[in-house]
């Protein structure tokens, strides 16, 4: 597996790229232990989607990362379908004519009633 971190202004990045094994995942758990005590409150991303494959610990730690509240993300759809799950984007909103302003048309509403 491949590692790759990337600090910015308001967040920390993790790039993981092939196998996540047992061996990997103990690797990410330092590395990501080490990323929270420094961060003082910057977002962490994750992004599996150059992972091939991650046995049932990488999944259950990854899984452990997401609900401390880091988000698991995925430039693409990674190979491994155990991660599948853990992504965390967001339902396809239909698009149509008057979507918007209907949208806005129920916001209104509520501040009125």
């Amino acid at each position: 597996m491949e590692m790759y971190q990337h600090d910015s202004a308001n967040t920390f990045r993790f790039v993981l790229k092939g196998d996540l094994a047992k061996i990997e995942a103990q690797q990410l758990q330092c590395a990501w232990e080490t990323a929270k005590s420094i961060l003082n409150g910057k977002d962490i991303i994750i992004d599996v989607s150059g992972v091939t494959k991650a046995d049932p610990a990488a999944v259950e730690l990854l899984a452990r990362i997401r609900e401390s509240g880091a988000q698991i993300t995925a430039a693409r759809v990674p190979e491994c379908e155990g991660l599948l799950p853990l992504l965390e984007q967001p339902p396809a909103m239909p698009r149509g004519p008057g979507r918007r302003r209907r949208w806005v048309l129920r916001l209104l509403k509520a501040f009125v009633s």
